[in-house]
Formats: structure tokens, C-alpha cells, sequence
């Protein structure tokens, strides 16, 4: 089988050098630094503590090189990326392949509607497969912590069995098929695990602010992003609950912090973040200064979360009428650090909202057409 991994970051270089590792299997991976890649690449599988040294087929930086000829393509891209990529993809994928995001949120089903005229299938996962870190840009890999599954979405829908069959045997972890996307979309990750952390963090940074370390996002977690996560996850539940008011989506396939973590309180949550293993060691996204260090604004934490992932969900309460202090208290905090605009009076109507990719940007502009697009793709 022809894989095509786009992306070369922690997701993409392991599930390319994983996948290289199984029989029959030959992996195309995309990377603009392909001079950084050695001709083995180390991957650590820290949970069997053991190592392997893994040649991938190919290593490109053309995209038609990678997908042309590839069955399955994985895009591991940011959101903010997704656009220009499916775009590409889209131009040079075969008909017929099938194409999927990892993570899936993020509003990346807006940008298929070439693929499926291609007659492909699009997919989507919920979370990462796996808690994964880059040790060296090209040359080392580790895998912290593999989930115990990965529930997965497909466009059209009718091929989501065969799909979770084929990456279960690929990644050796459990892909559980959902029925519909909008469970990808409304997925309580990183939209809102991401900037509930950063506002404890960075809730009162000015210009000029420095601090003196540099912390660690997880383990250092506190009580204030428990309890602003739980609030944005009972947004959601609402947001969920206004749209499936006629029980028209599954509601076991919509996850809730308080059931993945099997926690009540803020506290406990707390505790599951800071204890679990495959959270250890990894830094807030900083950048050293003059005495010590301030935010990096251009993280893909502050980029990504905000713009598509707060934002659209705030998009959705709009159109379903559901009332969101807690995105709307991110949303401005947020736009202030980063000098956008995308939430006035209340609404997303300011200067940059334009540029967001939601569903009235897809000529989705009431609850029923919103019910509407989620039955049908």
C-alpha cells in the first residue's frame, strides 16, 4: 500500500516511521527541510522502551510526489495550513484515494468539496493517535503515550468501518467509527484544552511583561484551567444539545472532559493532567527574551485554538442561539494579545472575523441549515 504522510512535525514523523515498519507498506513523507532527515530515523517507543532505526521510502518536498500515487494520504498539518494543503492535495490525489486529517477539528470539512468531486473519501479523528515529541528535527522521534483509541469520521459516511479497519492495523490502536462529523468538529481537544491553560497562564500579560521560567504546561496545570475547560465543555454540551433537539446525531459519539478523564471536580482534573504520563516534560510555548521569557504569540496554541477553534465555536452558539460567556471571555482576551478582532458586541463581526473559516462562511446561516449540512455530508 502507498501512504503519503504531509507534514513532518511530532504526528506526521511518527506515523510515518510506525507505518514504514509495516509489511507491504511504502510511505512517501512531506517535509520543506528534507536536508534535515537522516537516512534512518530513530523512533522511541517509550511505553516498551525500545528503539528502531526506520528508513521511509521517500522523503520529498513535492506534494505531487508525495500523493499522486498514494492510496492513503494523512495530513498532519495545522488548520491554519489546511486550506492551501487540501488544496494541493486535491490537485494531485488520485481519484478514488482516500484522504484524512489528524487531528480532524479545526473546520477542515469546508475545504473537501474537490476531493469528493474526485470521487475520494475525507476523514477525521477526533484526537491524535498518540502523545508524540520530536527529539531531533529529521532524526529522532519518540512515542510517549498511545491513546487507547481514536474515534474516527468519514465524508461520505458509508466507508467509515473500512477506514477505522485499515488504521487500526496500520497504527496498531483502536480507530472507532462515529457517525457523524459533527462530533469531530465539536471534539473538546485542544480548541478548548489549549487557551483554558494559556488564560491561567497569561491571563493579566501586558507588553513588556517577562517572566522568569520557563514552565511546563501540563504538569504545572492549576485549578483555574480545570475550571475554565469544564465551563467551555458545558458550552458545548449546550451547543450539542440545541442541534440535536430532535435527536438527529448519535450523542454517545460527542465526548465530555468529565467522562474521558472519569473526574467531577476541577481538582481531580487537575491531578489526571498533571500525573499522566504523556503530558511530562513538555514546555508552554515561550520564546526567551532580555532576562528571561514572554508568550509566543505565534504558536500554533495561540493561532490554531483561537481562530479555529474558539471561534467556531462560538460560530455554532451563534446559530443555534446558545448564550457563551467563557468563549466569549477567551475569545477577547485572546484577540487583544494577538491584535485581531474577531468578536464585537458580542458577535463575531469584527474587522477580522471575514477571514474565519465557519459555517456562514459556507452559506450556513441557521440552526436548520447547520442540521442540515452534518446530516448529509
Amino acid at each position: 500500500m502507498n501512504i503519503g504522510v504531509i507534514g513532518a512535525g511530532n504526528i506526521g514523523t511518527y506515523l510515518a516511521t510506525y507505518i514504514s515498519r509495516k509489511e507491504n507498506c511504502k510511505v512517501w513523507l512531506h517535509t520543506s527541510k528534507v536536508d534535515a532527515f537522516k537516512e534512518e530515523i530513530i523512533l522511541i517507543e517509550e511505553e516498551k522502551c525500545i528503539e528502531h532505526a526506520v528508513k521511509i521510502h521517500c522523503i520529498s518536498e513535492s506534494m505531487k510526489e508525495v500523493v499522486e500515487d498514494a492510496d492513503l494520504v494523512l495530513i498532519t498539518h495545522p488548520s491554519f495550513m489546511m486550506e492551501k494543503t487540501l488544496k494541493e492535495v486535491s490537485k494531485n490525489v488520485k481519484k478514488g484515494a482516500i484522504v484524512g486529517s489528524i487531528p480532524g477539528f479545526g473546520g477542515k470539512e469546508y475545504y473537501i468539496d474537490e476531493l469528493i468531486e474526485k470521487e475520494c473519501t475525507f476523514f477525521g479523528s477526533q484526537r491524535v493517535p498518540s502523545i508524540t515529541r520530536l527529539e531531533i528535527y529529521g532524526e529522532v522521534v519518540s512515542l510517549k503515550q498511545k491513546n487507547e483509541f481514536m474515534k474516527i469520521s468519514s465524508i461520505p459516511h458509508d466507508k467509515c468501518d473500512s477506514i477505522c479497519n485499515l488504521l487500526t492495523g496500520l497504527i496498531d490502536i483502536p480507530c472507532i467509527p462515529i457517525e457523524s462529523y459533527l462530533a469531530i468538529t465539536l471534539s473538546p481537544s485542544n480548541p478548548t484544552m489549549h487557551p483554558s491553560r494559556l488564560y491561567e497562564l497569561f491571563e493579566d500579560h501586558k507588553e513588556g511583561k517577562i517572566y522568569e521560567n520557563h514552565s511546563l504546561f501540563y504538569e504545572e496545570w492549576n485549578d483555574l484551567a480545570s475550571s475554565t475547560l469544564l465551563q467551555l465543555d458545558e458550552e458545548l454540551k449546550e451547543i450539542f444539545k440545541s442541534l440535536n433537539e430532535f435527536n438527529d446525531f448519535n450523542a454517545k459519539d460527542f465526548e465530555r472532559i468529565k467522562s474521558r478523564y472519569n473526574i467531577e471536580t476541577p481538582s481531580e482534573l487537575t491531578n489526571k493532567i498533571r500525573t499522566a504520563p504523556g503530558f511530562q516534560g513538555i514546555r508552554t510555548p515561550m520564546v526567551e527574551s532580555q532576562n528571561g521569557f514572554i508568550p509566543d504569540l505565534n504558536s500554533r496554541y495561540f493561532i490554531e485554538d483561537i481562530e479555529f477553534g474558539l471561534c467556531i465555536i462560538k460560530a455554532f452558539a451563534e446559530l443555534c442561539r446558545v448564550k457563551t460567556p467563557t468563549v466569549d471571555k477567551l475569545i477577547l482576551w485572546a484577540q487583544e494579545l494577538l491584535g485581531k478582532e474577531y468578536l464585537l458586541d458580542g458577535k463575531l463581526i469584527g474587522k477580522d472575523a471575514k477571514h474565519l473559516i465557519i459555517p456562514q462562511s459556507k452559506g450556513i446561516n441557521t440552526k436548520q441549515d447547520l442540521i442540515n449540512y452534518y446530516k448529509t455530508i
